[in-house]
Protein backbone atom coordinates (compact mmCIF):
# COMPACT_ATOMS: atom_id res chain seq x y z
CA UNK A 1 0.00 0.00 0.00
CA UNK A 2 2.78 2.31 0.83
CA UNK A 3 4.24 1.78 -2.62
CA UNK A 4 0.99 2.84 -4.43
CA UNK A 5 0.48 6.16 -2.63
CA UNK A 6 3.37 7.99 -4.20
CA UNK A 7 2.18 6.70 -7.60
CA UNK A 8 -1.20 8.29 -6.98
CA UNK A 9 0.40 11.62 -6.04
CA UNK A 10 2.56 11.55 -9.12
CA UNK A 11 -0.51 10.91 -11.29
CA UNK A 12 -2.17 13.99 -9.95
CA UNK A 13 0.84 16.06 -10.70
CA UNK A 14 0.99 14.63 -14.19
CA UNK A 15 -2.65 15.45 -14.68
CA UNK A 16 -2.05 19.00 -13.54
CA UNK A 17 0.88 19.30 -15.84
CA UNK A 18 -1.15 18.01 -18.73
CA UNK A 19 -3.94 20.48 -17.93
CA UNK A 20 -1.53 23.39 -17.85
CA UNK A 21 -0.04 22.26 -21.13
CA UNK A 22 -3.52 22.12 -22.69
CA UNK A 23 -4.30 25.62 -21.42
CA UNK A 24 -1.00 26.94 -22.78
CA UNK A 25 -1.68 25.23 -26.10
CA UNK A 26 -5.17 26.78 -26.17
CA UNK A 27 -3.71 30.22 -25.38
CA UNK A 28 -1.09 29.83 -28.07
CA UNK A 29 -3.75 28.62 -30.47
CA UNK A 30 -5.86 31.67 -29.59
CA UNK A 31 -2.92 33.99 -30.11
CA UNK A 32 -1.98 32.35 -33.40
CA UNK A 33 -5.20 32.93 -35.29
CA UNK A 34 -5.42 36.52 -34.02
CA UNK A 35 -2.10 37.29 -35.67
CA UNK A 36 -3.27 35.64 -38.85
CA UNK A 37 -6.48 37.71 -38.93
CA UNK A 38 -4.51 41.00 -38.70
CA UNK A 39 -2.27 39.98 -41.56
CA UNK A 40 -5.31 39.02 -43.61
CA UNK A 41 -7.16 42.26 -42.78
CA UNK A 42 -4.33 44.55 -44.04
CA UNK A 43 -4.48 43.49 -47.73
CA UNK A 44 -8.29 43.62 -47.58
CA UNK A 45 -8.21 47.21 -46.29
CA UNK A 46 -5.72 48.18 -49.00
CA UNK A 47 -7.97 46.61 -51.63
CA UNK A 48 -10.96 48.52 -50.26
CA UNK A 49 -9.05 51.81 -50.39
CA UNK A 50 -8.02 51.13 -53.99
CA UNK A 51 -11.63 50.32 -54.87
CA UNK A 52 -12.85 53.52 -53.20
CA UNK A 53 -10.31 55.61 -55.17
CA UNK A 54 -11.42 54.04 -58.46
CA UNK A 55 -15.05 54.76 -57.64
CA UNK A 56 -14.20 58.40 -56.82
CA UNK A 57 -12.30 58.76 -60.11
CA UNK A 58 -15.26 57.30 -62.02
CA UNK A 59 -17.63 59.74 -60.33
CA UNK A 60 -15.35 62.65 -61.18
CA UNK A 61 -15.22 61.54 -64.83
CA UNK A 62 -19.01 61.31 -64.91
CA UNK A 63 -19.26 64.82 -63.47
CA UNK A 64 -16.83 66.14 -66.09
CA UNK A 65 -18.73 64.51 -68.95
CA UNK A 66 -22.21 65.45 -67.76
CA UNK A 67 -21.55 68.71 -65.93
CA UNK A 68 -19.88 71.98 -66.86
CA UNK A 69 -16.80 70.28 -68.28
CA UNK A 70 -13.19 70.58 -67.39
CA UNK A 71 -12.18 73.80 -65.79
CA UNK A 72 -9.86 75.77 -68.05
CA UNK A 73 -6.79 77.37 -66.65
CA UNK A 74 -7.37 81.02 -66.02
CA UNK A 75 -4.87 83.85 -65.82
CA UNK A 76 -4.67 86.58 -63.22
CA UNK A 77 -7.26 88.67 -65.02
CA UNK A 78 -9.75 85.78 -64.98
CA UNK A 79 -9.44 85.13 -68.74
CA UNK A 80 -8.38 81.95 -70.46
CA UNK A 81 -5.53 81.77 -72.94
CA UNK A 82 -8.00 81.54 -75.83
CA UNK A 83 -9.81 84.69 -74.70
CA UNK A 84 -6.48 86.49 -74.35
CA UNK A 85 -5.52 85.54 -77.91
CA UNK A 86 -8.89 86.82 -79.20
CA UNK A 87 -8.45 90.11 -77.32
CA UNK A 88 -4.93 90.58 -78.74
CA UNK A 89 -6.18 89.89 -82.27
CA UNK A 90 -9.05 92.36 -81.77
CA UNK A 91 -6.66 95.05 -80.51
CA UNK A 92 -4.35 94.46 -83.45
CA UNK A 93 -7.25 94.78 -85.90
CA UNK A 94 -8.34 98.04 -84.26
CA UNK A 95 -4.80 99.42 -84.59
CA UNK A 96 -4.70 98.50 -88.29
CA UNK A 97 -8.06 100.19 -88.86
CA UNK A 98 -6.91 103.23 -86.90
CA UNK A 99 -3.73 103.45 -89.01
CA UNK A 100 -5.90 104.12 -92.08
CA UNK A 101 -7.14 107.34 -90.50
CA UNK A 102 -4.30 109.82 -91.09
CA UNK A 103 -5.68 113.14 -89.89
CA UNK A 104 -3.19 114.99 -87.64
CA UNK A 105 -5.81 117.59 -86.60
CA UNK A 106 -8.35 115.03 -85.26
CA UNK A 107 -7.65 112.07 -83.01
CA UNK A 108 -10.92 110.15 -83.24
CA UNK A 109 -12.68 109.36 -86.54
CA UNK A 110 -16.41 109.70 -87.08
CA UNK A 111 -18.69 106.73 -87.58
CA UNK A 112 -18.62 107.06 -91.38
CA UNK A 113 -14.84 107.46 -91.43
CA UNK A 114 -14.35 104.35 -89.29
CA UNK A 115 -16.66 102.37 -91.58
CA UNK A 116 -14.63 103.34 -94.64
CA UNK A 117 -11.35 102.54 -92.85
CA UNK A 118 -12.67 99.11 -91.88
CA UNK A 119 -13.88 98.50 -95.42
CA UNK A 120 -10.40 99.31 -96.77
CA UNK A 121 -8.83 96.87 -94.30
CA UNK A 122 -11.30 94.13 -95.26
CA UNK A 123 -10.68 94.77 -98.94
CA UNK A 124 -6.94 94.62 -98.37
CA UNK A 125 -7.25 91.27 -96.56
CA UNK A 126 -9.65 89.66 -99.06
CA UNK A 127 -8.10 90.86 -102.32
CA UNK A 128 -4.52 89.84 -103.09
CA UNK A 129 -4.23 92.23 -106.05
CA UNK A 130 -5.03 95.30 -103.93
CA UNK A 131 -3.19 94.20 -100.79
CA UNK A 132 0.18 95.61 -101.84
CA UNK A 133 -1.33 98.92 -103.03
CA UNK A 134 -3.67 99.55 -100.08
CA UNK A 135 -1.16 98.71 -97.36
CA UNK A 136 0.27 102.22 -96.96
CA UNK A 137 -2.74 104.25 -98.10
CA UNK A 138 -5.00 106.18 -95.74
CA UNK A 139 -7.69 108.85 -95.60
CA UNK A 140 -7.78 112.30 -93.98
CA UNK A 141 -11.52 112.89 -93.65
CA UNK A 142 -14.90 111.96 -95.12
CA UNK A 143 -17.73 114.35 -95.88
CA UNK A 144 -21.31 113.48 -96.79
CA UNK A 145 -23.09 115.92 -99.13
CA UNK A 146 -26.80 115.81 -99.97
CA UNK A 147 -27.47 115.97 -103.72
CA UNK A 148 -31.24 115.45 -103.63
CA UNK A 149 -33.60 114.53 -100.78
CA UNK A 150 -33.11 110.84 -101.67
CA UNK A 151 -29.53 110.90 -102.91
CA UNK A 152 -26.22 111.61 -101.18
CA UNK A 153 -22.56 111.73 -102.17
CA UNK A 154 -19.57 110.62 -100.09
CA UNK A 155 -16.45 112.73 -100.61
CA UNK A 156 -13.26 111.07 -99.34
CA UNK A 157 -10.28 113.36 -98.79
CA UNK A 158 -6.94 111.57 -99.12
CA UNK A 159 -3.40 112.81 -98.30
CA UNK A 160 -1.90 114.93 -101.07
CA UNK A 161 1.27 112.81 -101.29
CA UNK A 162 -0.77 109.62 -101.76
CA UNK A 163 -3.17 111.06 -104.32
CA UNK A 164 -1.28 109.70 -107.35
CA UNK A 165 -1.42 106.16 -105.94
CA UNK A 166 -5.11 106.53 -105.09
CA UNK A 167 -5.89 107.54 -108.67
CA UNK A 168 -4.42 104.27 -109.99
CA UNK A 169 -6.99 102.32 -107.97
CA UNK A 170 -9.83 104.86 -108.13
CA UNK A 171 -12.06 103.08 -110.66
CA UNK A 172 -12.05 99.81 -108.78
CA UNK A 173 -12.30 101.31 -105.30
CA UNK A 174 -15.19 103.58 -106.27
CA UNK A 175 -17.11 100.60 -107.64
CA UNK A 176 -16.55 98.57 -104.46
CA UNK A 177 -17.47 101.48 -102.19
CA UNK A 178 -20.65 102.25 -104.13
CA UNK A 179 -21.68 98.60 -103.77
CA UNK A 180 -21.29 98.88 -100.01
CA UNK A 181 -22.97 102.30 -99.69
CA UNK A 182 -25.98 101.90 -101.93
CA UNK A 183 -27.70 104.99 -103.42
CA UNK A 184 -24.55 107.03 -102.73
CA UNK A 185 -21.85 108.14 -105.14
CA UNK A 186 -18.22 108.21 -104.03
CA UNK A 187 -15.61 110.82 -104.99
CA UNK A 188 -11.90 110.95 -104.12
CA UNK A 189 -10.26 114.36 -103.66
CA UNK A 190 -6.77 115.26 -102.46
CA UNK A 191 -6.46 117.30 -99.27
CA UNK A 192 -4.88 120.61 -100.30
CA UNK A 193 -3.89 123.68 -98.33
CA UNK A 194 -4.57 127.30 -99.26
CA UNK A 195 -1.83 129.60 -98.03
CA UNK A 196 -2.96 133.15 -97.22
CA UNK A 197 -0.83 136.23 -97.81
CA UNK A 198 -0.76 137.00 -94.09
CA UNK A 199 0.99 133.67 -93.49
CA UNK A 200 4.10 134.75 -95.41
CA UNK A 201 7.07 135.48 -93.13
CA UNK A 202 7.96 139.20 -93.55
CA UNK A 203 11.59 138.56 -92.61
CA UNK A 204 12.19 136.26 -95.56
CA UNK A 205 9.44 137.67 -97.81
CA UNK A 206 9.45 134.41 -99.76
CA UNK A 207 6.93 134.11 -102.58
CA UNK A 208 3.83 132.03 -101.96
CA UNK A 209 3.82 128.64 -103.73
CA UNK A 210 1.65 128.74 -106.82
CA UNK A 211 0.03 125.41 -105.93
CA UNK A 212 -1.26 126.86 -102.63
CA UNK A 213 -3.19 129.77 -104.10
CA UNK A 214 -7.00 129.74 -104.13
CA UNK A 215 -7.21 129.59 -107.92
CA UNK A 216 -4.80 126.65 -108.21
CA UNK A 217 -6.51 124.70 -105.42
CA UNK A 218 -9.98 125.19 -106.92
CA UNK A 219 -8.80 124.11 -110.37
CA UNK A 220 -7.21 121.01 -108.85
CA UNK A 221 -10.45 120.18 -107.02
CA UNK A 222 -12.32 120.49 -110.33
CA UNK A 223 -9.96 117.97 -111.94
CA UNK A 224 -10.32 115.59 -109.00
CA UNK A 225 -14.12 115.73 -109.05
CA UNK A 226 -14.42 114.65 -112.71
CA UNK A 227 -11.51 112.16 -112.68
CA UNK A 228 -10.91 109.94 -114.72
CA UNK A 229 -12.71 112.04 -117.35
CA UNK A 230 -10.60 114.78 -118.91
CA UNK A 231 -11.61 118.43 -119.14
CA UNK A 232 -11.61 119.55 -122.77
CA UNK A 233 -12.41 123.26 -122.33
CA UNK A 234 -13.62 126.02 -119.95
CA UNK A 235 -15.63 129.18 -120.40
CA UNK A 236 -16.69 131.82 -117.89
CA UNK A 237 -20.03 133.53 -118.42
CA UNK A 238 -20.66 136.89 -116.77
CA UNK A 239 -24.31 137.44 -115.99
CA UNK A 240 -26.20 140.64 -115.32
CA UNK A 241 -25.52 141.72 -111.77
CA UNK A 242 -21.90 140.53 -111.73
CA UNK A 243 -22.56 136.81 -111.17
CA UNK A 244 -20.26 134.31 -112.85
CA UNK A 245 -20.96 130.86 -114.22
CA UNK A 246 -18.14 128.50 -115.08
CA UNK A 247 -18.88 126.20 -118.02
CA UNK A 248 -16.71 123.10 -118.12
CA UNK A 249 -16.64 120.88 -121.22
CA UNK A 250 -15.86 117.23 -120.62
CA UNK A 251 -14.60 114.56 -122.98
CA UNK A 252 -17.62 113.31 -125.01
CA UNK A 253 -16.17 109.78 -125.08
CA UNK A 254 -17.26 109.30 -121.47
CA UNK A 255 -20.70 110.88 -121.93
CA UNK A 256 -22.62 107.61 -121.46
CA UNK A 257 -20.81 106.70 -118.24
CA UNK A 258 -20.84 110.15 -116.61
CA UNK A 259 -24.17 111.61 -117.70
CA UNK A 260 -25.96 110.36 -114.57
CA UNK A 261 -23.25 111.80 -112.28
CA UNK A 262 -23.16 115.38 -113.63
CA UNK A 263 -25.58 116.69 -111.01
CA UNK A 264 -23.36 115.19 -108.29
CA UNK A 265 -20.26 116.88 -109.73
CA UNK A 266 -21.95 120.28 -109.83
CA UNK A 267 -23.31 120.06 -106.28
CA UNK A 268 -20.04 118.81 -104.75
CA UNK A 269 -17.95 121.49 -106.46
CA UNK A 270 -20.41 124.22 -105.35
CA UNK A 271 -20.30 122.99 -101.73
CA UNK A 272 -16.50 122.87 -101.63
CA UNK A 273 -15.64 126.11 -103.48
CA UNK A 274 -18.90 128.15 -103.31
CA UNK A 275 -18.77 128.66 -107.07
CA UNK A 276 -21.40 127.82 -109.67
CA UNK A 277 -20.33 125.41 -112.37
CA UNK A 278 -22.06 123.68 -115.25
CA UNK A 279 -20.70 120.55 -116.95
CA UNK A 280 -21.35 120.11 -120.66
CA UNK A 281 -20.31 117.83 -123.50
CA UNK A 282 -19.18 119.64 -126.68
CA UNK A 283 -20.60 118.66 -130.03
CA UNK A 284 -17.14 118.36 -131.50
CA UNK A 285 -13.53 118.52 -130.22
CA UNK A 286 -10.85 120.41 -132.12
Amino acid sequence: MSSQQPKQGGGKRNRKGRGQKKQEDVKQAGKGPKKDTKAQQQPKAAAKKAGDKKQQQRKQKEKVSTGEGRKRKTTKGGQTKGQQAIDIAQQRLELIIRSKYQNPAKTEPTKLESQICQFLVDLEASNKDLKHHLRHLGIVMVREIAITPTKKAIVIFVPYKQHARWQKLQDRLVRELEKKFSDQEVLLIAQRKVMKLCQIDPRTNAPRPRTQTITAVQNAILNDVVYPTKIVGKRTRFRVGGKRLLKVYLDPKDAKDIESRIQTYETVYRKLTKKNVKFLFPRYVI
